[in-house]
């Protein structure tokens, strides 16, 4: 039986949230880490419903959508809105001078599976984590 190398293990190993935060921070720059660890925990189990339960698949899906997520960033908001978001959410995440705002780790997974499978495959994974927050 043929010996695995290094990389190959990696690639096959499960999705934690270390794994997880590792595979995306090694293709966008850290601004996009301000989600607790509890907010990534709730990855694992959207992504192995679409059977993305290695690293190496979520790598392939975020790769394949990085581009897109990029261009999703870059896209100017009105003053307004941008100002409405700073009171709503984690300022951490929003960039006043320039009126955009970028994704958290958990953000960047979830946008890219819809890129991949559709808004509304991924409809009552949105909606089932809305149920949970009231």
């Amino acid at each position: 039986m043929k010996r695995l190398n290094a990389r190959a293990r990696a690639d096959q190993a499960s999705l934690t949230v270390d794994t997880i935060r590792k595979v995306v921070l090694s293709m966008y720059h850290r601004r996009h880490d301000y989600w607790t660890d509890a907010d990534i925990a709730e990855l694992p189990p959207v992504l192995a419903a679409f059977n993305i339960a290695t690293v190496k698949q979520l790598r392939l899906l975020m790769k394949r959508h990085r581009r897109a997520l990029l261009q999703e960033e870059k896209a100017r908001m009105p003053r307004a809105q941008t100002l409405g978001l700073m009171a709503e959410w984690n300022p951490r995440g929003i960039d006043v001078h320039a009126n955009t705002c970028f994704f958290a780790i958990g953000g960047l997974v979830r946008v890219s599976m819809e890129h991949e499978f559709g808004f509304e495959t991924m409809l009552p994974f949105h909606e089932i984590r809305e149920d949970e927050a009231e």
